[in-house]
């Protein structure tokens, strides 16, 4: 994946009026994360792993990247994003973590 700092392809969708995009660390973290979220729908497989994703952008941001996994998920309650389960080896193990992909719109 390579996340490559902050670069927006397509204007990050607000949850509601001004939320994420009017925090002053979380609106540019949000756009940071849209920003990979589409680049990655541009591949064959367009889900990127939620953790590994807000681990590389919260960072930048000075952020926790707990903090960017909820955003992620309440994208997703929210129609922006799909989700799924997938397994991954971790360094304790297999897991089940939750991979995002920006929906299709029929535009």
């Amino acid at each position: 994946m390579g996340y490559s700092g902050p670069m927006v392809t397509k204007t990050a969708p607000d949850l509601t009026p001004g939320y994420p995009s009017n925090g002053a660390k979380l609106g540019p973290a949000w756009s940071a994360l849209w920003a990979e979220l589409s680049k990655a729908n541009r591949r064959k497989d367009t889900f990127l792993d939620g953790r590994v994703l807000a681990d590389e952008v919260a960072p930048d941001y000075g952020l926790d990247p707990s903090t960017l996994v909820a955003l992620l998920s309440r994208a997703a309650k929210a129609g922006l994003l799909t989700r799924e389960g997938r397994s991954v080896q971790t360094g304790r193990g297999k897991r089940v973590r939750t991979h995002y992909s920006i929906c299709k719109t029929d535009a």
